[in-house]
């Protein structure tokens, strides 16, 4: 080589020439090599033969290229401060790059390397059996695809700000695979396993965490406790505490596969933070666990976890585009106040309930497949809750259950072949809306709560009463009941109101009131056992009654049946309830009586009663009142009365089987009656 060669010039040292260049204090810009002298320039290149260099103490000041040919073993130490280049050596001992800029290529370094100069880059290298961390604590620093294993401390502790920790293999470590404590750093495409600590831990903010392979490791997969942390894509398999642990605010999760977790698969506790697009499966906990305020998970997939799919404990929770299926206890179980469900994907086959949410003023809305579920599909514990359009089937208890007050429940698709009721509420102020139930094992609809209102339903083939409520001013409106093992609606609770319901083809009562003071106004009920059925004083309105197997309408208590038709039934009505009244009302074609009255008290008026098998009017109580009735063509008479003390007026009774009126009660007032070709005689009094 020619002596004072331009920048770049190539150069060749041996393990003894080498420190010719190289001495205990810097690199030496003029040097001798085989007799000949030379001036060493940046960006000059110095070649090591291959051999066992010992004893090495290098500091490196000059911005050269340091290139090993062959198997190049260094043994001490090698402190780089300038802007140097470093390939292809074995160093067992240090190795320090102090200055910006510095290089380290395809190196492997059994002892420590640390990394002090802003904008270093170490790759392709191997550091083994560090005594400590590979130590990172300048900014803008590059660690790639490396092989780091076997440290007694961390495998890589970041201090610096923005390193790029990336394609690198992280064994071994006695602490964790990676450590971040400087913000802005980036871990990506990095295999860790078998740490003692953590995967990767950050309490850093701004850190992105993704495309990483991490597995059994003995703490978390991934640990995170500074703000703004993106962790993402990462697969975090067999770790022996959690997934992925996130405390810092603002996190964004996306994209990562977590199953195996000795704890939660994910942990989520930071202000608004989000879990997307990931899958937590097989975790021995909680799949997703969330106890943040503000914080979402979307788009996100939990199957087979040892508690919950997802269990949140923060408010404001979102939960969105979420299938949690197959886990050992709920497949949602979010306890915080305002958690809002949308567009949950499924929710079946869990060991609990598909859905359970303990908190107030939580919001489920498009929940499209709550099914097979161990106990309730949806389980709603908490005030104020708002369901909106929901489909529940096949879980083993109630399809949906709600213990809160004011629950507003709407659009139910499907409720059905739940081994309870479709729908159980026991708080007050449910509001029921537009809702099927259909096939349940128990009731369609259950409420026990005063003041709910069941409005725009379908309740049919369930397995006792297609609607059941026990609470008082309820309000049933705008339903059909049909072909449901018991009554179609049965009402418990006092001063009810069911109104506009067509009930068919039940196999007990079409309607039946237990509760005081009820009113059935406007409602249709065909071919069941008896129409209307009533315990206690009650009032039945334009309803109409027909073709129903025993009565039209069966009345036990004082009853108001007013201008309602009854029509084609075995019975058509039968009061039983002193002081009941019968009033403007079409009772006709019944295959027996008309009307039967069996109280005192009764008031049959402006009825009009025909065609019957039996007797029109068929009075036994005393001190019946029987006034401006119309009784023709029955089988049996028109009106045929044993009450004592009756008042019979201003009645018509024509063309009869038997008498038009007749009446045997002791002391009974006939007056003004009309009474023509009756068969057995026209008017009889005893």
């Amino acid at each position: 080589m020619m002596t004072g060669c331009s920048c770049g010039a190539d150069y060749t040292v041996d393990n003894t020439t080498y420190m010719q260049i190289f001495t205990p204090t810097g690199v030496s810009e003029n040097f001798t090599l085989n007799g000949t002298d030379y001036t060493l320039q940046d960006g000059d290149t110095i070649t090591f033969l291959e051999g066992i260099y010992e004893n090495v103490n290098m500091i490196v000041n000059r911005a050269i290229n340091l290139v090993a040919s062959g198997i190049v073993q260094l043994n001490g130490f090698i402190d780089v401060n300038s802007a140097a280049n470093i390939t292809g050596f074995s160093v067992n001992g240090t190795v320090e790059l102090n200055g910006n800029k510095s290089f380290l290529n395809r190196t492997n370094v059994t002892g420590t390397l640390v990394v002090n100069g802003n904008s270093c880059a170490v790759n392709g290298s191997g550091i083994f059996s560090s005594p400590a961390s590979l130590t990172v604590n300048g900014d803008n620093v590059t660690i790639s695809n490396s092989l780091i294993n076997a440290s007694a401390s961390h495998g890589v502790l970041v201090t610096g700000k923005n390193a790029t920790i990336t394609g690198n293999t992280i064994t071994n470590s006695n602490g964790s695979g990676i450590l971040i404590r400087g913000n802005g750093c980036m871990a990506s495409g990095n295999t860790i396993y078998l740490s003692k600590g953590d995967g990767i831990s950050s309490n850093a903010s701004g850190v992105s965490i993704a495309g990483n392979s991490i597995s059994f490791n003995s703490g978390h997969g991934i640990n995170s406790s500074g703000n703004g942390t993106r962790i993402t894509n990462n697969t975090v398999l067999r770790n022996n505490l959690t997934g992925i642990h996130s405390t810092g605010g603002w996190a964004n999760i996306t994209q990562n596969t977590v199953k195996y977790s000795g704890a939660d698969g994910i942990y989520v506790s930071g202000n608004g933070s989000s879990v997307q697009g990931s899958y937590a499966q097989n975790n021995t906990r909680n799949g997703i666990h969330v106890a943040g305020p503000g914080c979402s998970v979307i788009s996100s997939y939990t199957y087979y976890n040892g508690e919950n799919g997802i269990y949140s404990t923060g408010s404001n929770a979102s939960f969105r585009y979420v299938d949690a299926s197959f886990n050992r206890k709920n497949g949602i179980y979010s306890r915080g106040d305002n958690a809002a469900f949308f567009y949950i994907t499924s929710a079946s086959y869990n060991g609990e309930n598909g859905i359970l949410s303990a908190g107030r003023n939580a919001s489920m809305q498009i929940i499209l497949d709550v099914s097979s579920n161990s106990h309730n599909g949806i389980s709603s514990l908490g005030d104020s809750a708002y369901l909106w359009f929901i489909e529940v089937k096949n879980n083993g208890l109630n399809g949906i259950y709600s213990a809160g007050k004011d629950l507003y429940l709407s659009y139910v698709r499907n409720s059905t072949n739940n081994t309870l009721s479709g729908i159980n509420s026991t708080g007050i102020n449910a509001r029921i809306f537009d809702v099927t139930v259909k096939l349940n094992r128990l009731h369609g609809i259950y409420s026990s709560g005063y003041n709910a209102t069941v409005a725009y339903f379908e309740a049919v083939e369930n397995l006792k009463n297609g609607v059941y409520l026990t609470g008082a001013r309820s309000y049933i409106v705008s339903g059909k009941a049909s072909s449901n093992h018991q009554n179609g609606i049965q009402v418990n609770g006092a001063d009810t109101i069911v109104r506009s319901v067509n009930s068919t083809d039940n196999a007990a009562a079409g309607i039946a009131v237990y509760g005081k003071s009820s009113i059935i106004y406007n409602c249709t009920s065909l071919r069941n056992t008896d129409g209307v059925y009533t315990a206690t004083d009650s009032r039945i309105i334009l309803t109409r009654v027909s073709e129903n197997r025993n009565c039209g309408v069966n009345a036990r208590g004082t009853t108001g049946v007013e201008q309602s038709t009854v029509t084609g039934n075995r019975y058509g009505v039968y009061v039983a309830g002193a002081g009941s009244v019968i009033y403007s009302s079409t009772i006709s074609s019944n295959r027996g009586y008309g009307i039967y009255v069996g109280g005192s008290s009764v008031t049959i008026y402006r009825n009009t009663i025909q065609y019957n098998g039996g007797d029109g009017i068929n009075a036994r109580g005393g001190y019946a009142k029987i006034y401006y009735n119309t009784a023709n063509r029955n089988k049996g008479s028109g009106i045929n009365s044993a009450s004592y003390r009756a008042v019979i007026a201003y009645n018509r009774a024509s063309y009869n089987s038997y008498y038009g009126i007749y009446s045997s009660g002791k002391r009974s007032t006939l007056a003004k009656n009309t009474a023509s070709g009756n068969k057995k005689g026209n008017i009889r009094r005893l």
